[in-house]
């Protein structure tokens, strides 16, 4: 894992003129926001791909608890220039986790949607489980405050600093959910993933696709071919 760092504000007006392009790039030509990274590339294998996805979906079902959240790294241009001009151990994406009902709800550039685990784990390079450090009940109240957001804007130019308090960009939402100020913390200017993980205690970290792949072409078929263990509620 990278090194967990401060945002550093001399990125802003570079992070905004990135921004900014890859939207109207993908607007224009159908890429930038989702065409394929540059920084990480996804293992060739489908199959096993498909086996390394559900087995994290069964860690993070055996893990995970209502309202920890779920950050991840993911295969685009717009994830590299998170990474790039942000820090957080190279994550590049938050989410809260609804363990009751198996389902993300994420802040991503089409708004607020709500999405079933594996969605979001199959476009991931690799995702760490942190539980933010709010009680049981407040976690559960921050995945029902989350979900009212259903719908609602991208959040473009908070990215830079600049609030909008009707549209979330994805650390945004995530941080929101717990009502911060409610528990004395404070909200930095910008929420990067590196201030989730400071939120919180990691509970889980995934590694690399790359690794898992490495990992299971050195398991024999039978063992590769058993389900994963069953999730612990």
């Amino acid at each position: 894992m990278g090194t967990v760092m401060k945002f550093s504000t001399g990125n802003v007006a570079g992070l905004l003129s990135i921004v900014l392009a890859l939207i109207a790039a993908a607007s224009t030509a159908g890429c930038g926001l989702h065409s394929q990274s540059v920084m990480v590339k996804r293992p060739s294998n489908k199959a096993l791909d498909e086996v390394v996805t559900q087995r994290w979906a069964a860690e993070v079902r055996l893990h995970a608890q209502q309202g920890d959240w779920i950050l991840t790294r993911s295969y685009t241009k717009l994830s590299d220039a998170i990474v790039l001009l942000t820090s957080g151990d190279e994550f590049s994406h938050g989410t809260i986790y609804d363990a009751k009902r198996d389902l993300i709800i994420e802040a991503v550039d089409t708004g607020v949607q709500e999405i079933p685990l594996e969605q979001l784990v199959r476009r991931t390079n690799d995702l760490m489980i942190v539980r933010p450090s709010v009680s049981a009940a407040d976690r559960a109240r921050a995945v029902e405050r989350a979900r009212s957001k259903l719908g609602v804007p991208y959040d473009v130019r908070g990215l830079v600093g600049v609030e909008d308090p009707d549209k979330f960009y994805c650390s945004e939402l995530v941080y929101w959910s717990i009502d911060p100020r409610a528990h004395g913390m404070d909200t930095p200017l910008v929420i990067s993933p590196a201030d989730l993980i400071r939120a919180g205690q990691v509970v889980w970290y995934s590694g690399s696709r790359a690794d898992a792949h490495a990992t299971l072409g050195r398991t024999p078929p039978a063992r590769l071919a058993a389900r994963p263990a069953a999730a612990k509620r």
